[in-house]
């Protein structure tokens, strides 16, 4: 794949068929269909970012947080399977902290398994902290989750690669 063929879009109740493909196999407990269509039109603090590619409209990843007060929180990321070891998740993150700084926010925050190597690996490469340990978060395996912030939005926003696109 092209990289220069993948766009930000935000996401739309027509991404939710692609999307729950890569849920189901990127997560032990994947949000339910019911989840997100009730995030995208029905709660205002929603903003929920997809890359796709602008030629296919084939997703690539995703990316769920919610925008409270001066607090972007994190709640879910994936990337499909072919689309890996791209850069895609950082990418996301990084297209979140600069929404999140037009829209006045301070910091960044979110969850993730104590067993997700990689991914604290990014988050911390990226400028994340650790702040604390949430124990027994996720309840499909009781497992901990680490909290992580990071409250240079300026930085984040900075690695974007990719452009927007247009709905």
């Amino acid at each position: 794949m092209e990289r220069d063929q993948l766009r930000f879009y935000a996401m739309s109740i027509d991404d939710l068929g692609q999307l729950m493909e890569i849920e189901d196999y990127s997560f032990p407990t994947p949000w339910k269909r019911a989840m997100y269509e009730h995030d995208l039109t029905r709660n205002e603090h929603s903003r929920f970012f997809v890359i796709k590619n602008r030629e296919t409209n084939e997703l690539a990843a995703y990316i769920g947080s919610w925008f409270i007060v001066d607090e972007a929180h994190v709640g879910t990321i994936a990337t499909k399977r072919e689309y890996r070891g791209q850069r895609l998740a950082e990418q996301l993150v990084a297209y979140t902290a600069l929404q999140a700084l037009n829209e006045g926010m301070a910091y960044i925050i979110l969850e993730v398994r104590v067993s997700n190597a990689p991914a604290i690996k990014l988050y911390e490469r990226m400028g994340f902290e650790r702040v604390g340990l949430r124990k027994g978060y996720y309840s499909d395996t009781g497992e901990d989750a680490i909290l992580m912030t990071c409250t240079q939005l300026e930085s984040l926003a900075a690695l974007l690669e990719i452009e927007e696109g247009s709905n």
